[in-house]
């Protein structure tokens, strides 16, 4: 099979056994507190020159825009767990959300008969990365990229290019509707959380997942069906992926057709975070957290007045830092105590 991006997204990952000396265990704790220090002055300093940063309101915007997020950052954490990378995750998010609007807009289909369909769309379009990836062996960041274009006509061809504007409020109201005074997204996020932390680190499945980034030949050896699990990882990233394109479109009561294409790098960031963070261990918690920084500081940013330009050089700047945080405390941990 073939194993793509093994050496740049197999983040921090080791074997169970193996043993952290002292100044690798230092460094890697350095990186991974070096990450809180840095929002944590980031956050003071937005407070100080916007008070109105961390009102109710806006941390309610805030924890909403990281609910949409999330879903389609913990189905890419997945992948990058297992070794593999999916370019077409906002692609992915953006087929669910513009054939469910198209459906119940312009073909009169029931709200869950439509959000069903947009669904299945995605776990269908995982299914196909993930026999690509495992049955045809071909680099997973060759293939995810092959579907992202494919998705790009499929949207197009879809709706002619012409946004979804009139949709129904029962489906608003999954991005814009309150529950006790919190926000859908959130709810629906705090039980997507919960499944997918108990998966990856209270079942089998989730910790081989873990596993085959970590030492792909050790998980061989023990029997590990290596291509099974790694097309679940696929198929899990697709069904996830479908959740931020949905509630994007409630949220936005719109259907565009360049609906998903933010999710791919804010995805990207809030999972490398999320291996800094833990150290390749607890990649959902992790990458929970990745996202609450993410969208805090773009939301910081829009309250400081920046405009497009900074938000591309944060976002960016960010994602290299993640990198190359990971590839150092990885490094770190593969080399030998006292061997220079």
């Amino acid at each position: 099979m073939s194993r793509s991006n093994s050496s740049a997204v197999s983040l921090g990952q080791r074997d169970n056994g193996e043993i952290e000396s002292g100044p690798q265990k230092g460094s890697s704790s350095l990186i991974r507190y070096g990450i809180f220090v840095i929002f944590g002055l980031f956050y003071v300093i937005v407070t100080i020159l916007r008070p109105s940063f961390l009102s109710l309101g806006n941390l309610y915007d805030i924890f909403t825009e990281m609910s949409i997020i999330s879903f389609v950052s913990f189905g890419e954490a997945i992948v990058i767990a297992a070794g593999g990378l999916d370019l077409s995750v906002g692609n992915m998010a953006g087929a669910a959300a513009m054939l469910a609007c198209h459906l119940m807009s312009n073909l009169g289909y029931d709200v869950g008969t439509s959000l069903a369909a947009g669904v299945a769309v995605a776990i269908l379009i995982g299914v196909g990365n993930g026999l690509m990836v495992t049955r045809l062996h071909m680099n997973s960041l060759i293939a995810t990229l092959g579907t992202m274009f494919v998705l790009f006509g499929f949207l197009y061809g879809l709706t002619g290019g012409v946004s979804v504007h009139i949709v129904p409020d029962n489906f608003s109201y999954l991005g814009n509707g309150t529950f006790l005074s919190i926000p859908i997204p959130i709810f629906i996020m705090a039980v997507v959380f919960v499944l997918a932390y108990l998966f990856m680190e209270k079942t089998s499945y989730g910790r081989n997942i873990t596993m085959i980034g970590g030492n792909i030949e050790a998980c061989r050896l023990s029997g590990v069906n290596i291509k099974k699990l790694t097309l679940l990882t696929f198929v899990i990233c697709g069904f996830l992926s479908a959740f931020s394109g949905i509630l994007l479109a409630a949220r936005q009561s719109v259907g565009n057709v360049d609906l998903g294409e933010r999710f791919l790098l804010e995805a990207f960031i809030a999972a490398m975070l999320g291996t800094v963070i833990f150290n390749g261990k607890n990649v959902i918690a992790g990458t929970l957290l990745g996202a609450i920084f993410l969208t805090s500081l773009i939301n910081g940013l829009t309250l400081l007045g920046a405009g497009p330009e900074w938000m591309y050089f944060a976002q960016g700047a960010l994602l290299l830092v993640a990198i190359l945080a990971n590839y150092y405390v990885k490094r770190s941990m593969l080399k030998l105590p006292g061997k220079k």
